[in-house]
């Protein structure tokens, strides 16, 4: 006994003899140490950009702040091409023109709307004004707008002069700055300590208890039994987590994510809050009826408003946030343990492009989802309890009340109807035909109170959707691109991927035979694994009915054109329908678990780089940013005014509700203008427009006659003329 401790004895000291001399190396400092400091400004998401002419310099001033040395300048470029064959050349001189650095990079060498290094080092001295010159050879590269706030974390002010204008904006440049700094080689090699300080603890338990013991318990405890029974829970928790911080970073702290639809949604939601209903210029003082849209979405934003006490847009962000928990919610409801397979459905980049922007797409995936998981559950059971025909109703009523285009659920249903007359007559079994009754009966009650809320639009709109829907003129053969482009990103996006260069670059007519591949693909397996009336079938048929009936529409009536926007609602339930034909072939499978394993590691440390990163700091958000140029352009504006030639960015039509745009042409009299703008108690317009209007002497005398006024009494330093209407 005496003989065998001695023996863990001495191996316990070999093991502290060699994990001192590994920590002794490890904590020494290196020579020379620097520290390399990535610091980037934050980008306009819109694509806006700066232009950097062939043969046109665009010049950069760069005012040091303070001493700092750089090893390189991070440049985001996009509109080059792999078949750029011309070269992009960057010249830094000092006060005295005297060059500091010069570097050439191949435009060919340049990944589009990725960060890239132009290397050099540069030493900077507070207060010296530094140009950076950039110098376009055989290829015409864009930068990305800065917007003002967004590059102040830049140890330099930039001012940049394009053509010999002063740009209001920056560009996408920034630098790799180095510091002198004492680092261990610990701090070289990552987690070299803390593995070394695992593995030491490892080696004497192993020691001290024996290895066989030390498996034992291991085997004991089961591990396998816990991730089986919690393995999904957690990893949806952790999913649902992951998604929110992606939300509120890209979203909120990195970006402004708004476009037209968006700031219509925001503005209702502002109004509803306040209690003006329908009406999403009620705050303006106006009774415009809300139908371009229907309601459930921005009275979600309203009541995210009304419980966290949060502004419109922040609110909209965390309805995403909500509604992305409801979805992870009802999956472990309906598929159990492999509940964490069919979660990875909302990691498709569209999904996430969606969650990013305030757009109705997000609501409506959670009411289709659960309008085909009790359809299917109806079509699966004998006697189904009343319950589920009133929850099918309501979930196709929200659908509608969602998105117009919601209504085609029902449509899913008449096939359906009729798939059960068909093995009615068939089978002969009367539960069939119970179910068909029972579904005919919900659609029509549900399908009437659809049309009414149209017919509610028409009355007080004049237009049963709010606008016209009718065919405007299009160019069917890039229709028919988009179309394909879209078809082909959808199927990448599923597996959070862009589409590769190699196909990217095919042409169109080539890309129609990998589309046809992926769909045969696809069909060929559904052909042969799908049942009739499963839930795999119901989820497979929306999705295809949901994309045929859409394109359809489209070719017939004028939108945007074809992008993910469109198809993640179909390509969502088209996901969860084929994770339910393929899951029996991957279950149990040794592959199976390792995958989930890699596919959890990758989403915790997706959680942590946004950390890292510092994507979670909302101190100086972009949308707070946003917020104080909003503030800045609307200071001069009244309360209730009506912005006539409004110049003001569109995505702040939410930010001030009280305010509306309007026009004025050369026949308008003022009294006509008053009875327009019932609504605004003052007209507000910048003064060079009124200037030019009155040089142009084309506008009627009472207008004429109010602008002169106006400019009369403003002050020298305001950039509006208001004038009052009431």
């Amino acid at each position: 006994m005496k003989k065998i401790h001695l023996k863990k004895i001495l191996y316990s000291a070999l093991a502290l003899l060699i994990f001192a001399a590994v920590m002794l190396v490890l904590t020494h400092t290196a020579q020379n140490g620097l520290k390399t400091t990535e610091i980037l400004p934050g980008i306009n998401p819109d694509p806006v950009y700066v232009e950097c002419e062939e043969g046109v310099p665009l010049e950069v001033s760069l005012l040091a702040k303070e001493d700092f040395s750089i090893s390189g300048f991070q440049v985001l470029l996009v509109n080059i091409s792999e078949e750029s064959s011309g070269t992009l050349q960057f010249t830094v001189s000092d006060s005295d023109s005297q060059i500091l650095l010069s570097q050439i990079i191949p435009a060919d060498t340049v990944t589009p709307g990725k960060w890239i290094t132009v290397s050099g080092e540069l030493a900077f001295t507070a207060g010296q004004e530094y140009r950076l010159s950039i110098l376009a050879d055989e290829s015409d590269p864009y930068f990305m707008q800065v917007p003002k706030g967004q590059g102040e974390m830049l140890p330099f002010t930039e001012r940049v002069v394009q053509n010999g204008e002063v740009l209001e904006c920056g560009i996408s440049l920034g630098i790799n700055q180095v510091e002198p700094e004492a680092v261990t080689y610990g701090d070289i090699f990552y987690y070299s300590i803390p593995f070394s300080i695992l593995l030491v603890v490892i080696t004497l338990i192993l020691i001290w208890a024996g290895t066989d013991n030390v498996l034992g318990a291991l085997k004991r405890l089961s591990l396998g039994t816990l991730i089986r029974r919690y393995g999904s829970d957690v990893f949806l928790i952790l999913l649902f987590i992951c998604i929110c911080i992606s939300i509120y970073s890209r979203a909120y702290v990195k970006g402004a994510y708004i476009s037209a639809d968006s700031a219509g949604y925001l503005r209702e939601a502002v109004n509803l809050l306040a209690g003006n209903g329908f009406s999403y210029d009620g705050l303006a003082g106006y009774d415009t009826w809300f139908a371009n849209w229907p309601i459930i979405y921005p009275a979600l934003i309203a009541g995210v408003m009304a419980v966290t006490g949060t502004g419109a847009y922040l609110a909209s962000k965390i309805t995403a946030m909500v509604i992305a928990g409801l979805i992870l919610i009802v999956l472990p409801k309906c598929f159990g343990r492999d509940a964490w397979l069919y979660g990875l459905c909302l990691t498709n980049i569209g999904y996430l492009n969606i969650s990013y922007y305030t757009w109705s797409e997000i609501p409506f995936m959670l009411f289709l989802l659960c309008f085909g998981l009790i359809l299917a559950r109806i079509l699966k059971e004998d006697k189904p309890a009343c319950k589920w025909y009133i929850g099918l109703g309501l979930m196709g009523l929200c659908c509608f009340l969602t998105r117009y285009y919601g209504i085609f659920v029902w449509i899913v249903t008449g096939v359906y109807i009729l798939a059960l007359f068909i093995a009615y007559r068939k089978r002969g079994e009367r539960s069939c035909l119970a179910k068909a009754a029972g579904l005919t009966i919900t659609a029509f009650v549900s399908g009437c109170i659809s049309m009414g809320y149209l017919l509610m639009n028409k009355l007080m709109n004049g237009m049963a959707s709010g606008v016209s829907r009718t065919m405007w003129w299009d160019d069917y053969g890039k229709l028919t691109d988009d179309l394909i482009e879209s078809l082909l990103t959808e199927f990448f996006n599923i597996f959070s991927l862009q589409v590769p260069e190699l196909i990217e670059n095919l042409p169109y007519n080539l890309k129609v035979f990998i589309v046809i591949a992926i769909l045969a693909g696809l069909g060929l397996l559904i052909f042969k694994t799908c049942r009739h009336f499963s839930r795999e079938s119901v989820m497979i048929t929306m999705a295809v009915l949901y994309y045929v009936i859409f394109i359809g529409i489209r070719y017939v009536s004028s939108m945007d054109s074809f992008y993910f926007r469109f198809f993640v609602p179909g390509t969502f339930l088209l996901c969860i329908g084929v994770i339910g034909l393929v899951l029996p072939y991957l279950k149990g499978k040794t592959g199976f678990g390792y995958f989930a394993g890699v596919v959890t590691t990758i989403i915790v440390a997706a959680m942590l780089s946004i950390f890292e990163n510092g994507g979670m700091d909302g101190s100086n958000s972009y949308y707070k940013s946003l917020e104080q140029q909003w503030e800045e352009a609307y200071a001069e504006i009244p309360e209730r005014s009506v912005v006539i030639f409004n110049d003001i960015d569109f995505r702040s039509t939410f930010y001030r509700p009280d305010v509306v745009e309007g026009t004025i042409t050369p026949e308008d009299e003022f009294e006509e203008l008053k009875e327009t703008y019932y609504g605004s108690k003052y007209l507000c317009i910048k003064a060079e427009f009124v200037q030019a209007m009155l040089e142009s002497g084309e506008y009627s005398e009472s207008v004429s006659s109010e602008l002169s006024r106006g400019m009369m009494s403003k002050k020298e330093e305001d950039e509006f003329v208001v004038i009052a209407l009431r």
